[in-house]
């Protein structure tokens, strides 16, 4: 094909469904690289792979654009259905056309107004939080339920059953976003060690959970008593159903079954309803912080620390817990197969360059051999906020303030906002250590500012001085990362 064709090609609709491609292809998983045996990686060894970071930003913005104009759109109509009080009226009026589009018995009573009452009003909070992660889980549980043919109103059970918190525990011992008990969830795989607790990892049990539901209505074929079955088991519901006399719906044994399985299908009505009608009960959302399409998965087969993780990708360690909550103590065990590590899609590539340093860190040898070495400090130069003094400065550091004064050439003890101060820092950290030596042997160095324009990369900068190479420019700047930004300032260093 020429490249006249291709430009045609480019310039039609056909536009549209060639970036959708590409976006589908990024969302598959990363095959396990974890089996290479090779020298640890440092980040002042990273290959500059800006380019492929582009492409990674161009992906998400794209999303970012279609997940924007659909919740504007729906703002919208929102908006031009807002009433000032909501009667009963318009209640049952909802919850009767909800039934009409659903394969479940949606009935409008007492129940049912209760507690729509009690996630509208008394839990308003709480569900102003499960509409900020449903952004995370929904595009996950509807993709499942597609697969297993099952009714999309189902991605609504995991808020009666856990609130969308998929480190949720329950008195009983269930467990997870889909709140599967040890023995249930040993069925389908969701096996639990000392380390790991597959039924809280989302991908795994929400694959079970479709199994699990698909098993049951084939049983019972209401699905209504499934949800019953969902929740109180099979052994209750059976019950009920004899004493019944053989009753095949919900509603006519509701009145045999456990209270909380009585509340359970209202409970499921009202929360479609709820998360249908939120903004007409001036119910917002709480700030987004996951989106669906910004995380990937890779897989892993050695142990990692998350500690570790953080201190090598520079991300948040609680962010990290939250993303992966299968793993009970923040470590991932070695495995003969794999486990499934998520992360925001623009720390993938990081990961799979600095992998083997951060399984060499994480390793139970490296753990050994900080045991038996002693600390060592690092430099660190601390610029004086308002309100420090010498003796607050070094608290910090857990040094005296005559160290300071020794290590800056000074008498006085008088400190001003705005100063810089050189201290050392106590450390068991092997990468601190390198990283504080790289830049200690970088300072003696003149170095000029660069300001970087829209388009730049790091590539691209580096062939303007003389020279100087990437991997110069990232340790004269900390080991930074690949990715720029218009305006940002950088330090090329001279040679």
């Amino acid at each position: 094909m020429s490249r006249l064709d291709l430009i045609k090609i480019i310039n039609t609709k056909d536009l549209k469904h060639f970036t959708l491609g590409l976006l589908f292809l990024s969302l598959f998983y990363i095959p396990c690289s974890a089996q290479k045996d090779s020298t640890a990686l440092t980040k002042d060894t990273i290959i500059d792979l800006s380019f492929v970071d582009r492409y990674d930003s161009l992906l998400v913005e794209n999303f970012t654009e279609l997940w924007r104009f659909r919740n504007e759109r729906e703002l919208k109509l929102a908006n031009k259905l807002v009433v000032d009080t909501l009667s009963e009226a318009i209640i049952k009026e909802r919850i009767e056309h909800l039934n009409e589009q659903s394969p479940f018995n949606f009935q409008y009573n007492a129940s049912t107004i209760a507690m729509v009452n009690l996630y509208a009003n008394k839990r308003r909070r709480l569900t102003a939080k499960m509409l900020s992660y449903k952004e995370l889980y929904f595009p996950l549980f509807e993709e499942m339920l597609i697969k297993y043919d099952l009714p999309l109103e189902l991605k609504y059970l995991p808020i009666v059953e856990s609130a969308l918190n998929p480190r949720a525990r329950s008195r009983a011992g269930a467990g997870g976003l889909w709140q599967f008990m040890p023995r249930t969830g040993q069925m389908y795989d969701l096996t639990i060690t000392s380390y790991v607790d597959k039924r809280c990892d989302p991908y795994l049990a929400t694959e079970a959970a479709c199994k699990y539901l698909s098993f049951l209505h084939e049983i019972y074929e209401d699905w209504n008593i499934v949800l019953a079955c969902y929740n109180a088991g099979l052994g209750t519901v059976n019950k009920a159903i004899r004493r019944q006399g053989g009753a095949t719906t919900y509603w006519e044994i509701r009145h045999l079954l456990p209270k909380e399985t009585r509340n359970y299908v209202p409970a499921f009505t009202a929360v479609n309803y709820v998360m249908k009608y939120y903004k007409d009960h001036a119910i917002e959302p709480n700030p987004i912080q996951f989106l669906d399409f910004k995380i990937d998965t890779i897989h892993v087969c050695k142990r990692i620390e998350f500690d570790v993780l953080e201190e090598w990708l520079g991300y948040d360690l609680h962010k990290l817990k939250y993303l992966n909550p299968m793993f009970i103590d923040m470590v991932i065990p070695p495995t003969k197969e794999y486990y499934n590590l998520y992360l925001p899609s623009d720390l993938i590539g990081d990961f799979i360059q600095l992998e083997d340093s951060i399984y060499k860190y994480s390793s139970t040898a490296y753990k050994s051999y900080i045991a038996q070495n002693k600390l060592k400090r690092v430099q660190h130069t601390h610029i004086i906020k308002y309100g420090e003094t010498l003796e607050s400065i070094a608290k910090d550091y857990n040094c005296k303030p005559e160290d300071i004064k020794a290590w800056n050439n000074r008498t006085s003890n008088k400190v001003y906002k705005g100063r810089k101060l050189i201290v050392f820092k106590e450390t068991t950290s092997i990468h601190e250590v390198q990283q504080s030596q790289s830049n200690n042997n970088l300072s003696s160095g003149s170095t000029t500012t660069y300001t970087v324009r829209r388009g730049d990369t790091l590539w691209d900068i580096a062939q303007k001085y003389r020279g100087v190479s990437v991997n110069d420019i990232k340790a004269a700047n900390g080991n930074m990362s690949s990715r720029l930004h218009s305006g940002q300032k950088i330090k090329i260093p001279s040679n």
